[in-house]
């Protein structure tokens, strides 16, 4: 073999050696920089997320008191349609004694009245009722249907209804519309609270609209 062939040999070998580690260098570099990379992004992230945090904390503390405040709203709206629901319930109940359907009421409740005493009470007239003097001649005839004398005193005032006692005074019914009312207002009140719902639109809600019944059991 010629000198020159083994110095085109070497050569050859040579620059193949040289591409071989070039490559390898190309690869290590491009590998230094995608780490580099990551190392640089995930910094910036964490950075990102230290600088954002205060501010996370701020809006959730922000959303956190408006939630508050509405649910604060909201209970006053509905604590306003209760106390105006029930403003406008006395009202028709102050006033029932003039409408068509308050004789039955009254003979109702005096059912109601006298079913709290035996019935040799009611028969020997050994119970006194109270009733105010408008409702003097609807009791009359209540009590003349029903075949009963039992003495009455007019000597009360109230929206309706009436009051009764044994002679010895060891039993008593107050059995007015007034004493109706205040036995079932926290009954009353709670019911109403739990009818008037969030998500309905307080205007709806408000009382004294649509058509109205009073209804008394």
């Amino acid at each position: 073999m010629s000198l020159q062939t083994i110095l085109d040999v070497i050569r050859t070998s040579g620059e193949a050696k040289l591409r071989e580690v070039e490559t390898r260098a190309d690869i290590q570099v491009r590998e230094i920089l995608a780490n580099a990379e990551a190392e640089a992004q995930k910094a910036r992230e964490e950075a990102y997320a230290k600088a954002a945090a205060p501010a996370d904390r701020e809006r959730a503390r922000i959303l956190h008191r408006a939630h508050l405040e509405r649910l604060r709203m909201l209970g006053n709206v509905r604590e306003e349609l209760v106390t105006a629901t029930l403003d406008q319930t006395r009202g028709r109940l102050a006033t029932a004694r003039n409408e068509y359907f308050y004789p039955a009421v009254l003979r109702k409740l005096v059912e109601e009245t006298l079913a709290e005493f035996d019935s040799p009470a009611q028969e020997e007239g050994q119970i006194q009722l109270q009733v105010d003097p408008r409702d003097q001649a609807i009791l009359s005839r209540i009590l003349s249907d029903m075949g009963l004398t039992l003495p009455v005193h007019y000597d009360v005032t109230c929206w309706g209804g009436l009051t009764a006692q044994s002679k010895d005074g060891k039993i008593v019914v107050v059995n007015t519309l007034e004493a109706r009312l205040e036995r079932v207002l926290p009954y009353l009140r709670r019911f109403l609270a739990a009818g008037y719902e969030e998500e309905k639109d307080p205007e709806e809600a408000k009382p004294g609209t649509g058509e109205e019944r009073f209804v008394m059991s």
